[in-house]
């Protein structure tokens, strides 16, 4: 009589099938993290670029700020701790740039149109 009419599972089935288990959670947390690092890269992109959107006068929408503020908690909370921190504190600080910008605060930057004495 064989094992598998009696119902029973080989010896290396029944260790392949409590290996997969840990492997498949492993797989699982790190696609969750290369995700979070991929969300917190695009927010430190969006970040940057508001910024450099604001230096050149193009623009003072605080959305890129506020958008990347948002992929940087996403991605926090998707388990890249380091990185999700400094793209929520760089989209924080795009918004009050752009704000500041906004407000004339930082006379250096000039928007477009708003140029005086012309």
């Amino acid at each position: 009589m064989s094992l598998k009419s009696e119902g029973r599972d080989s010896y290396v089935e029944q260790d392949e099938a409590q290996e997969n288990p840990g492997r498949d959670k492993e797989r699982k947390d790190a696609l969750k993290v290369l995700a979070g690092t991929i969300s917190c890269g695009v927010g430190i992109l969006l970040g940057v670029g508001g910024i450099l959107l604001a230096l050149f006068g193009a623009s003072t929408d605080i959305s890129a700020g506020a958008v990347g503020a948002g992929l940087g908690v996403l991605g926090y909370s998707l388990g890249a701790r380091r990185l999700g921190k400094a793209t929520v504190i760089l989209g924080v600080a795009v918004i009050f740039f752009m704000t500041a910008v906004n407000a004339g605060l930082i006379s250096s930057v000039a928007l477009l149109g708003h140029g005086y004495g012309g």
